[in-house]
């Protein structure tokens, strides 16, 4: 057996040399350590810290769409080129585009196993989505839908939305709308310091109900990392529950926050619309990027599939895109 974690913090250091190749340490044991100075240096804090992260690219309006990776199915799945591409366009931007992948939720499937693998919950692994209304959802209409995020309501909400336009017949609309939620915290914290403060401490209550579900999860809509940077946005209107509120300040500055959050995803300057159309695959960073659609006629089906958080980021760092 070997020395115990109080055995270690029971020595001292009684001898430390600087210099080629590196330090030296030896401690009241006799133990000698030796640490190589390209070793050491990777952890000087900052340089700690950057090698952890990637920084995002905030953007707002259809211009993102000339920086967001538009891949072959092919050079996706079988180059490392492409898939690095992909998960280069998710960090940076929130969103990657895979094209010419087979209108069918088998080739779909394909393409989310590639991205880390299918994340299953109450609606399936894989699912369609059209106007039958399988689930208690306004995903399952015709009327339009405000940006949003995600499963607001789980512990940990899906890492990735994915998304195939099979089919769109008969009718029009139902174009894809895509919102940096970063951009606009950003844009909060600038213009409305006090609301955005409000934000990310305040927990929000959400919830989903249907028969055989009942999901409820509390948590601020702006949530930040240590370095108080944005690393997730939680925003859904369509999930929020009623709430009870601890003063009239509390309830007012609630719905003063809300509102002026709202604001930016909603300006339509803010938003790239997309139509989706069979034949390519768009992935979403759920933690970042909102979507939603315009309403439309006709018979749509979408197919797509939830990529969990932590599995696409574990492709992304075997890609040594992230550490």
């Amino acid at each position: 057996m070997g020395p115990t974690c109080k055995h270690f913090l029971s020595i001292k250091i009684i001898f430390i040399k600087i210099g080629p190749p590196g330090a030296e340490f030896r401690g009241d044991d006799d133990h000698k350590s030796i640490y190589k100075s390209d070793f050491l240096i990777q952890f000087h804090y900052k340089t700690w810290k950057n090698k952890l992260r990637r920084k995002p690219v905030l953007w707002y309006g259809k211009k993102v769409s000339e920086n967001v990776a538009r891949v072959s199915c092919n050079d996706f799945l079988n180059t490392k080129d492409g898939a690095s591409a992909v998960f280069k366009s998710i960090l940076d931007h929130g969103v990657a585009l895979i094209e010419n992948v087979e209108a069918t939720m088998e080739a779909t499937e394909d393409i989310c196993k590639a991205l880390g693998g299918v994340q299953h919950t109450m609606f399936g692994g894989m699912w369609l989505v059209h106007t039958k209304f399988e689930h208690a959802d306004t995903a399952y209409t015709n009327i339009p839908l405000a940006a949003h995020t995600d499963n607001t309501y789980f512990t940990e909400p899906a890492g990735l939305q994915i998304f195939q336009g099979l089919e769109h017949t008969n009718g029009s609309g139902g174009e894809t709308i895509l919102v940096d939620g970063f951009y606009g915290a950003q844009r909060l914290k600038e213009e409305y310091p006090e609301d955005y403060e409000f934000l990310t401490t305040f927990e929000v209550d959400a919830e989903y109900l249907e028969d055989g579900h009942h999901h409820r999860y509390s948590a601020p809509v702006i949530i930040l990392d240590e370095n108080k940077d944005v690393k997730q946005i939680r925003f859904n209107v369509y999930d929020r529950t009623p709430m009870a509120f601890s003063s009239r300040e509390e309830c007012r500055a609630y719905y003063r926050a809300l509102k002026q959050l709202s604001k930016y995803y909603e300006n339509p300057s803010n938003q790239w619309k997309i139509k989706l159309t069979p034949g390519v695959v768009i992935a979403i960073d759920n933690f970042r990027v909102l979507h939603g659609r315009t309403s439309f006629t006709g018979n749509r089906v979408l197919c797509g599939s939830y990529v969990a958080r932590s599995d696409w980021l574990d492709k992304a760092r075997t890609l040594h895109l992230i550490e």
